[in-house]
């Protein structure tokens, strides 16, 4: 699969999209900075910019780091899906 397609696949998605949006409000609620996040989660700032600012889906792998990261987070997502 092409590097095109594959990113059409993890930033086009208009659920990715909402679920991202949802989750930076609430890491800005927690005062949590774009620096932070990035240093945190050992990424590029650049990345975490476009979830916070640019209104960029996130990747299963970014997800995955930040509930390993983030209790808060790990919450957030447990109540949406309803795991138990």
């Amino acid at each position: 699969m092409s590097r095109k397609i594959m990113w059409q696949i993890c930033h086009k998605n208009l659920g990715n999209k909402l679920m991202t949006k949802y989750i930076a409000k609430k890491m800005q609620r927690n005062h949590l900075t774009v620096k932070q996040v990035a240093f945190d989660l050992k990424i590029n700032t650049e990345r975490v910019r476009n979830w916070y600012y640019r209104n960029t889906g996130m990747t299963a792998s970014d997800l995955f780091l930040l509930i390993q990261c983030y209790d808060f987070i790990r919450v957030l997502v447990l109540e949406d899906v309803n795991v138990e």
